[in-house]
């Protein structure tokens, strides 16, 4: 095989001298016109992105003769890789050859410089075969240039591509950012699926370490970070969303809250609420994660708590029977029972809002083995899914969200049930129900609590200055 003469990179180095230099921009020639089509503008964590070139044109030359070179601006450049394909079929993706083999051995094959001895180069796409596609090798290398591209999205996005378009006369660029649905998570072992088909993507990578034992979770809507309960030590842990690292306690949480068991973040404010066991709820700047105050006492043994779209009250539950929701003003006013829900619902566990579409109408989990549909108000209550009563027995469920990407993905609703030891999703309308994805494969969790990362992901954080508030003992 014909070795190449020379590489894009270097095609665009000298382009770029010849052509981007001084001079009278009236006589510079026009840059070639770069088109980036993709074949999907959203994908889960871990599915695969299709870029296509082939629109971009050349005003100088022969648009068949543009050579391209793509690259990650934001977002993957550590994570995620361009495909290689195959040179015969760009629909096939491969990673070796069967043939390659070293610059001082042409008797000793290779996928990679560590399979050579003596600081030998493995000599790529010298093969003659790859028993990764249907004839001919695998472009070795080669998966940022052509006029097509494909990658993985091994995080959450956004990423930011740019494509170089090489012309006869000049060279273009062009950019898209494209992004993924919000995963969903599973605790207790926090472990994460795709948000809309439900592929297992694993178990965040510091969570056996520091919170194998999560009780409840929530993101944060700031950075995307993965902020749970963790049982074991009482504490509440912050967990970075695309590395899954532990960041370590959420702000200055260790050093205030006591017996942590049920959290929420208040978007439209910047806090997140932490109540502890025995009923007081304490708030703390999203951004600093600084104490700002103590809001109020809930009563004891809170074990959900959500803030309603329509009204703002932050919500709360207790899993005890008959106490349904209670309501709190931003004040900390106790407003009582959340409408009907004290009878709606026998032993309200958890309980989430559908979107604007719907309403905003009220899902509550009940513990004895149903999910009840409400006005938001909590008024005007019934069945939401008998499908899913179906499903679920006694014990079950145990919590319950909605999927932000419901507007492209009939798995609108999660319900966690741990007696099938799997997660129930339905539609808005709750009469299709299955088994979400792969959450049913046994992952040894106890599903505690379900709960999707923020519907867009920060890439950068900023942070502000604020006094630390100390409570009185």
């Amino acid at each position: 095989m014909a070795a190449r003469l020379v590489t894009p990179m270097a095609v665009l180095a000298m382009l770029f001298a010849a052509h981007c230099g001084g001079g009278d921009s009236d006589s510079n020639p026009p840059l070639p016109d770069v088109v980036i089509e993709a074949e999907a503008e959203l994908v889960d964590v871990g599915e695969r992105y299709f870029l296509d070139g082939r629109e971009s044109t050349d005003p100088n030359g022969n648009s068949e003769d543009l050579q391209f070179v793509w690259r990650f601006t934001e977002g993957a450049l550590e994570t995620s890789d361009f495909d290689d394909h195959c040179r015969e079929d760009y629909d096939q993706i491969c990673d070796s050859n069967d043939n390659d083999h070293c610059s001082n051995d042409t008797e000793r094959f290779c996928n990679d410089d560590s399979d050579c001895d003596t600081l030998g180069r493995c000599l790529l796409n010298t093969g003659t075969t790859s028993s990764d596609c249907t004839e001919g090798i695998c472009g070795l290398e080669e998966g940022d240039e052509g006029d097509r591209a494909s990658f993985v999205a091994k995080v959450a996005g956004p990423f930011t591509v740019r494509l170089t378009a090489i012309g006869a006369e000049s060279n273009g660029t062009a950019t898209r950012v494209l992004d993924t649905y919000p995963s969903l998570f599973l605790t207790d072992s926090i472990l994460q699926f795709g948000g809309t088909g439900g592929a297992f993507l694993g178990a965040l990578a510091d969570a056996a370490d520091f919170a194998s034992n999560a009780s409840e979770g929530a993101a944060d809507p700031t950075n995307g970070n993965i902020v749970v309960i963790d049982d074991t030590l009482r504490l509440v842990r912050e967990f970075d969303l695309r590395t899954g690292e532990i960041v370590g306690p959420f702000g200055e949480s260790d050093r205030f809250v006591n017996n942590p068991t049920a959290l929420a973040f208040d978007v439209e404010n910047g806090r997140l609420f932490v109540a502890e066991a025995s009923g007081r709820v304490l708030t703390f700047d999203t951004e600093s994660g600084f104490l700002i105050s103590e809001f109020a006492n809930v009563g004891a043994d809170p074990v959900a708590m959500r803030f309603s779209p329509t009204s703002g009250n932050l919500l709360v539950v207790y899993g005890t029977s008959g106490t349904g929701i209670r309501v709190f003003n931003a004040d900390g006013t106790n407003l009582g029972v959340l409408g009907e829900t004290a009878t709606a619902a026998e032993d309200a566990v958890d309980f989430d809002f559908l979107g604007e579409a719907q309403d905003h109408d009220l899902l509550i989990a009940d513990g004895s083995g149903k999910v009840v549909r409400c006005d938001s108000d909590g008024t005007d209550c019934g069945t939401f899914s008998n499908a899913a009563n179906d499903m679920l027995a006694p014990g079950s469920p145990s919590a319950i969200a909605v999927n932000p990407s419901s507007d492209h993905t009939d798995a609108d609703v999660m319900i966690a049930d741990p007696v099938g030891e799997r997660v129930i999703t339905c539609n808005s309308n709750g009469n299709e129900c299955e088994v979400f994805g792969e959450t049913g494969d046994n992952y040894g969790s106890n599903y505690s609590d379900v709960f999707f990362a923020p519907s867009e992901t920060p890439t950068t954080t900023t942070t502000t200055s604020t006094t630390s508030t100390t409570l009185p003992n």
